[in-house]
């Protein structure tokens, strides 16, 4: 705060907030703000909710559902004002800004997303240990229920199955997102949602899953063909997917800068004449959130740290054909980068 010239930061309930608290909250219509200033730290919240914090060392001042937050509001900003309010862009709300806004806490708000970013991206052991448990439970849950892909089954039936036995090996019921299971043409949509479709002979089918373990999430995509032969123009994407894949895992290191990495994904798939298919960036930061920084996109001059986690996840999408993403979890060491996800890159032909 004080290297960026903010004396105050207004946090909602979020991961910033768990990572910051150890507390969790849900962001519902009661809201709960937790302005933290260089010398002290205040909760605003629901009495109902002032349990969770008496632990910590943090002021705070409650209100219940007859008055309503407002008052309680009014009661910070008597001693508390703000020429400018750090806050987080991505989560706050217009309810939280309007309370801030209109009890004259503060009038200008700043965006303070890159002080979090800065804190949370090279990860500790402890945050590295959750994340690698997150990983062997999502590998394992696909390697229990893979078989389960037959001719006639559909995309909502296995994305089911794979959601109870990720709950059932240990994730918390909390997913990272639902799993995305793409099948034949659907396959050309990167975030498609699980639909009707039956499974079919010759079908590329992309599954994006991941697990959650004590707040850390795992993201893992895999492609599998059912049966024994699929489209030959398919089998050249998915190799182009699989060497760019490689590529992109070998240049990360600590010292790197981003872009770079989504240089060598991109250049294999663009030589091997797919270029316009691969329609996002390589990769994202991993953590308490599946999308944060570091990201791996174009022209991204951020250089890589030590301890930084994130994903490689290179993919070609050819409509009204099919598609292939390849994605790991990368932790970066001293001077490389360690897949944390082992599952096989190679093409996996489902048996009939």
């Amino acid at each position: 705060m004080q290297e960026n010239s903010i004396s105050g930061l207004a946090v909602v309930p979020g991961p910033n907030m768990s990572y910051l608290t150890g507390s969790k909250f849900h962001l519902s219509e009661r809201p709960v703000v937790l302005i933290i200033e260089q010398n002290k730290s205040t909760f605003i919240l629901p009495e109902l909710e002032s349990a969770k914090v008496s632990g910590l060392d943090a002021d705070c001042i409650t209100y219940d559902d007859k008055d309503g937050p407002s008052k309680a509001f009014t009661q910070f900003s008597e001693n508390n004002n703000f020429t400018e309010l750090g806050i987080e862009s991505r989560t706050i709300r217009h309810l939280e800004l309007n309370l801030l806004e209109t009890t004259k806490i503060s009038t200008k708000f700043v965006d303070a997303i890159d002080i979090f970013a800065h804190l949370r991206m090279s990860k500790s052991d402890k945050e590295k240990e959750c994340m690698v448990k997150a990983v062997e439970i999502a590998q394992e849950s696909l390697e229990s229920t893979i078989h389960k892909i037959k001719p006639g089954v559909t995309e909502k039936e296995f994305a089911s199955e794979l959601v109870i036995e990720l709950l059932r090996n240990g994730s918390e019921s909390e997913l990272p997102f639902s799993p995305i299971v793409a099948s034949g043409i659907n396959a050309a949509n990167p975030h498609h949602f699980p639909v009707d479709k039956e499974f079919e002979k010759g079908d590329l089918i992309i599954i994006d899953w991941g697990a959650n373990y004590e707040g850390y999430f795992s993201d893992i995509t895999r492609t599998f063909a059912v049966g024994n032969e699929i489209d030959s123009k398919l089998q050249s994407a998915y190799d182009a997917v699989k060497n760019a894949n490689s590529a992109a895992r070998k240049l990360a290191k600590p010292g790197v800068q981003a872009g770079l990495v989504d240089d060598a994904a991109r250049e294999i798939i663009d030589s091997a004449g797919f270029g316009k298919y691969f329609t996002h960036r390589t990769g994202h930061g991993l953590g308490l959130e599946i999308h944060e920084e570091p990201y791996i996109k174009p022209d991204n001059d951020f250089v890589l740290k030590e301890g930084m986690t994130f994903t490689i996840e290179p993919g070609i999408y050819i409509p009204n054909l099919g598609g292939i993403r390849i994605e790991d979890d990368i932790y970066l060491e001293q001077d490389t980068a360690l897949s944390l996800t082992t599952l096989p890159r190679d093409l996996v032909f489902l048996p009939l």
